[in-house]
């Protein structure tokens, strides 16, 4: 078992571009994480079909490679031996990686980088304000009463559960304040008391500050000819980030300048004077724009283009998924969260948990296709689940995207689960998992909505995959599709002990007629040269894959009776260097006769000049006899070896 990590590592460096492409390299519970230098390099064909990879894609600087949970970290320490690296760690990699980003995927990284460390608090307050929503909802539970109503015991409980659950919104400022200081340099303690400064009880309410400017009862301070507003930043995001990054500008200016014995004093004094007058000045009242102009587009999208807005949010979500730009919606969606009892909840979680389980929903439906591919139906399988359970990278990256078409079918689906969603007005709570389980971040009236429009999503995801599914299917046959997808159901007969049956369609020759004085002179062995009709080669008899050659032309088999074979595709087509080349399984892979092994682009490489013709040898002592040439179809027998 030991040597099938070490295999595994040794396979994935060949893929990435060797030793000399690694810059780094790291683990999380599924996935290793590698920066390269040249992201082109990568062979991702190869790497596809190394037996313990499930998918792979890239993301904020990192080549990540899905393995799965007990597997990754036994790879990896197969790989940084061979690949001579030493260990990081995740935080590491990702300053290694953020070398490689451009100025909006470092702003986008920065954002999800301040939230992920709070996320936790902003989840557990919004399932106890979804507690306290079930203790307080009229008849949900007793008809006409709350729960409180029918058992007055229980309302200090409910009381203290209230407060419970607004206080991480209530001091979002403060969590906010130190989690961005951390991330910019600062003190993060400093962040903290400027995000609690924007929250003063002296200050006006933000929450009342709309009301205050129609009301012309604005507090002002009045300072050296400014009017600065007395109002606070209860429910806002983008003020204290942007104050912190100023907090962190001054603090490191003063440190640079302020003497050693002086700089406990002095620094601390002179940061938090400065940023609290400039976030009073400008930067609160800027920023503020700014974010409710964020709230106020989510808003538009899905209370004023209703059904459209929840469908265009539903199909562009896994899109920003793949580039990483779905972090930038994490400050919308905090600031809404914040704004609750003014809002009544949030109406992206929905949407984004019916994409989630649209993506699941379509892994599902290629795993019911994937019959005859007992690795695709796996992971396509273990995916699925994951995906609905609010975990979509495995689905999208390893199944979905790699097959094209169930993206398009989950895409179909969320879209259809986000438009129901969005008409029936499903509000969330709180931050958590987006998939089926999400329904405990749900507000109690709108759970029966929200599990209808996840079953939405997913019976017309999976509808949609398995019809895109067949169409594909059928292109395939008619020679229409492009090389790629393993979609094609395998041929299958009934084998015979010593037989050999056609692995191309074509035309096939005495191996004496071949085109190559090697192969032509029985060299190699003696058998048939098949001139391809078509640029596929399958299995010609039960057995396994004993050697696929690196420049992926040529394939070296042994039947289950003990005959061994080589399928070399086309004369001299090893200069090649495996480019037009498309393998479909890999050396040692057990294959039962019509299992699809190689694809080869047939007129890309006559145009580079070569013979197609492929030979298919048994090497001696065998007396090999030819049963059949002309024209033949695939799994024709067309050799007996004794």
């Amino acid at each position: 078992m030991e040597e099938k990590y070490g295999k595994a590592a040794r396979e994935i460096l060949s893929c990435v571009g060797g030793e000399g492409n690694i810059v780094s390299a790291a683990h999380c519970a599924t996935r290793l994480r590698l920066v390269l230098k040249d992201d082109s390099k990568v062979d991702l064909n190869a790497l596809e079909n190394i037996e313990l990879v499930k998918g792979n894609f890239n993301n904020g600087g990192q080549f990540q490679i899905i393995l799965g949970t007990g597997i990754v970290n036994k790879v990896y320490g197969e790989f940084i031996a061979i690949a001579h690296i030493t260990e990081m760690t995740k935080e590491e990699l990702k300053q290694q990686a953020a070398k490689k980003m451009n100025p909006v995927q470092k702003l986008l990284k920065t954002l999800a980088d301040v939230f992920v460390p709070i996320l936790p608090a902003l989840v557990a307050s919004g399932l106890l304000m979804g507690i306290n929503n079930i203790l307080t909802a009229q008849g949900m539970f007793v008809p006409g009463k709350s729960l409180v109503e029918a058992f007055p015991a229980i309302k200090d409980i409910a009381e203290m559960v209230n407060l419970f659950s607004n206080a991480g919104f209530t001091f979002l400022p403060v969590l906010i304040g130190f989690s961005a200081a951390k991330i910019f340099g600062a003190t993060p303690i400093l962040g903290a008391v400027i995000g609690a400064i924007m929250i003063h009880p002296d200050l006006m309410n933000g929450y009342g500050y709309g009301q205050a400017l129609l009301d012309g009862t604005v507090p002002y301070w009045h300072i050296f000819g400014f009017s600065v507003a007395k109002v606070g930043y209860q429910g806002t995001v983008l003020p204290v980030i942007a104050s912190a990054f100023c907090l962190a500008v001054i603090e490191k200016r003063l440190r640079k300048v302020v003497p050693a014995m002086l700089d406990n004093i002095v620094t601390p004094l002179l940061s938090v004077l400065l940023a609290g007058a400039l976030t009073f000045l400008f930067i609160g009242p800027v920023m503020r724009g700014v974010g409710d102009m964020m709230t106020n587009a989510v808003m538009w999208l899905f209370f004023d283009l209703g059904a459209l807005g929840g469908l265009i949010y539903g199909v562009t979500y896994p899109l920003l998924v793949i580039t990483g730009m779905h972090h930038s919606l994490v400050t919308a969606e905090t600031q809404i969260l914040a704004n609750i009892g003014t809002l009544g909840g949030s109406p992206t979680f929905a949407v984004v948990a019916a994409a989630n389980c649209a993506q699941g929903a379509a892994a599902l439906a290629v795993m019911c296709r994937s019959k005859n591919d007992p690795k695709m139906r796996s992971m396509a399988s273990a995916s699925g689940i994951s995906s609905m359970l609010g975990i979509t990278e495995p689905a999208i990256f390893g199944v979905n995207l790699k097959l094209r078409y169930p993206f398009y079918g989950a895409l179909i689906g969320g879209g259809i689960g986000a438009a129901y969603a969005t008409i029936m007005h499903v509000l969330s709570v709180s931050q958590g998992p987006c998939g089926v389980i999400g329904v405990i971040c749900i507000r109690p009236d709108c759970m029966v909505q929200f599990m209808v429009s996840m079953v939405i999503a997913i019976i017309s995801a999976f509808g949609a995959t398995m019809f895109l599914g067949k169409v594909v299917g059928q292109k395939e046959k008619t020679g229409k599709e492009a090389p790629g997808t393993e979609e094609k159901p395998a041929l299958r007969i009934e084998t015979e002990p010593g037989c050999i049956y056609a692995p191309v369609e074509g035309r096939a020759i005495p191996h004496t007629e071949i085109q190559d004085a090697t192969f032509a002179a029985g060299v190699v062995g003696e058998g048939v040269g098949i001139i391809p009709a078509k640029g596929e080669v399958v299995a010609p008899f039960d057995g396994q894959i004993s050697m696929f050659f690196d420049t992926k032309h040529a394939i070296g088999l042994v039947s289950d009776d003990g005959v061994e074979i080589l399928i070399h595709v086309g004369v001299n087509t090893v200069e090649l260097q495996g480019k037009h080349f498309t393998p479909l399984k890999q050396s040692g892979d057990k294959v039962k006769a019509g299992d699809r092994l190689l694809e080869f682009d047939m007129d890309a490489i006559k145009a580079a000049g070569y013979d197609l013709t492929t030979a298919v040898l048994v090497p001696a002592p065998n007396h090999v006899e030819v049963v059949k040439t002309g024209d033949v179809k695939q799994l024709d027998k067309i050799l007996n070896v004794s």
